[in-house]
């Protein structure tokens, strides 16, 4: 018989990584806490509003369709993508506006407009970027993480030298662009990984050249429909996934993982667990003490986590057909760069910078006709930076509220039929998100490529990791190509003609 693995957690990666091992003859279940797949993605209603949670950008369509591919399946006859145009809507400080798209010509002219010079420069990065992308993608982000030793490689080194990684974003784009402004517009990508520009490694400058070069989509339906499909994949490959299953905790015996005990008490043998649960989380509630490995309090004390963040889920009573689908405000405290402002360690309740998607407009389906839902994001302290939200709450709230006003979101408050509010203690409380941190692990030197944690975990054996914690991190994306590497380890581990050691 095949090994059996079971995974906890149907969120994205849980799923990508269930698709391909049952893809290659694996036995799979995946036991879920909640009774609907996505994880943070799951979303939710609230009358006839339907809102997503987590991810609302979509990126490189190509790794969708190369996951289903790998098990024999179209990604199109699942789920379907809009693209969007533009791609994001940036506003300044100053009331000025960039759209990024990936109509080159159109973003070169918008440019042309703040500065003559600017499109040459943008033509000069684009173009170093074609290169970037051939040699980062694949060897670093599509690729299973190595030792610190495996990464040099004096070819590689070689290659990536001439894109100057030491680097933060902010210094990468300010190396291109004289405007400050077309430099925070580019660098906005740090966001996803709940880091300011300054803080944030250059690498990541190949994620904004991405979008360009590939597009934003949005699947129609919502990212809960993309959770649907992922699911509804992986159980036409013959994975049972169990709905309002939660795990209490991962069963280690003489330093190998071999399955998990379930809240009710049942135990489940398995071959290896795979663990889709966030990292913090998990690590000190899921996974048995004496099996933390290197990650004991004092060491998960000492790493680095990103923000949270504020969120306003708005059902509304007209819609907003003359806006994009996303839009950011920057505003001018973007560019304070003092320690606790960069990690966004502090509540910024003067001028916040923050963000709107309105996906009504390509997506109607998500609200009775002619109204809309709004989703509106702001990076706040995670729970080691304690806010006393039950006194600030209702207060940021309102400030939100009359700052969507600068992204062409007039009078809100009057059309608002339905809300609901989320803290980092919401994040924490019902997502189960340690110290409220969105984005994971944060993405600084000592926690990039080999030094965030391995998919193998390394307190017991045939026990693996899934989720932004691990190499290449947080976002869809990256987190689909790390249940590619988590397989191949997996496969190393316990190849498919090895006898297995759960009774079948």
């Amino acid at each position: 018989m095949s090994p059996r693995i079971v995974i906890v957690g149907a969120g994205p990666g849980g799923m990508a990584t269930a698709i391909r091992l049952a893809g290659q003859g694996y036995q799979v279940e995946i036991f879920e806490a909640v009774d609907r797949p996505g994880g943070r993605m799951r979303g939710f209603s609230l009358g006839d509003y339907h809102f997503d949670t987590g991810p609302t950008i979509l990126q490189v369509p190509r790794v969708y369709d190369e996951l289903f591919s790998s098990a024999g399946l179209r990604f199109s006859d699942y789920v379907t993508l809009i693209r969007l145009d533009p791609n994001t809507r940036i506003r300044f400080w100053d009331g000025e506006y960039l759209d990024l798209t990936s109509n080159i010509a159109a973003f070169k002219a918008q440019l042309a407009r703040f500065d003559p010079a600017l499109p040459a420069e943008f033509e000069r990065w684009y173009i170093e970027h074609i290169r970037k992308n051939v040699v980062g993608y694949e060897p670093y982000l599509g690729t299973p993480v190595r030792s610190p030793l495996g990464y040099l490689k004096p070819r590689e080194i070689a290659a990536a030298l001439a894109f100057r990684p030491w680097e933060s974003l902010y210094d990468h784009f300010k190396r291109f662009f004289r405007d400050e402004r077309v430099v925070y517009a580019l660098s906005y990508q740090a966001k996803y990984l709940g880091m300011h520009p300054t803080a944030c490694s250059s690498v990541f400058s190949l994620v904004t050249f991405l979008e360009f070069a590939d597009g934003i989509w949005h699947p129609r339906g919502g990212f809960r429909a993309l959770a649907a499909g992922l699911a509804k994949a992986a159980t036409d490959l013959g994975v049972v996934i169990h709905y309002n299953s939660p795990v209490k905790q991962v069963l280690v015996e003489e330093g190998r993982a071999c399955g998990v005990e379930l809240v009710g008490g049942e135990r489940i043998k398995a071959d290896a667990v795979v663990v889709n649960a966030d990292f913090g989380h998990a690590l000190t509630h899921i996974i048995p003490p004496h099996a933390r490995g290197t990650y004991t309090d004092q060491k998960l004390n000492s790493m680095e986590f990103s923000c949270s963040t504020f969120m306003l889920y708005l059902g509304v009573n007209r819609r907003w057909d003359h806006l994009p689908h996303h839009q950011l405000y920057l505003s001018a405290n973007i560019r304070r760069n003092d320690p606790l402002w960069a990690k966004s360690a502090v509540l910024d309740e003067d001028d916040p910078s923050f963000y709107v998607c309105n996906p009504t407009i390509v997506d109607p389906t998500n609200a009775p006709p002619g109204h809309s839902t709004l989703f509106v994001l702001v990076p706040v302290p995670n729970l080691r930076y304690p806010v006393d939200w039950a006194a600030v709450e209702q207060r940021y709230r309102d400030l939100i509220i009359r700052q969507m006003a600068k992204l062409g979101f007039e009078d809100v408050e009057r059309h608002i039929v339905v809300e609901r509010r989320y803290t980092a203690e919401t994040w924490r409380d019902e997502h189960h998100t340690y110290l409220g941190a969105v984005f994971n692990l944060i993405h600084s030197w000592s926690q990039l490529g080999p030094f965030r944690p391995h998919i193998r975990h390394n307190g017991a054996r045939n026990l693996y990791w899934i989720g932004g914690a691990v190499h290449p991190g947080s976002g869809l994306m990256t987190i689909l190509e790390a249940a590619k590497s988590a397989v191949h380890f997996i496969g190393e581990d316990l190849p498919l003609h090895q006898t297995t050691a759960v009774a079948h």
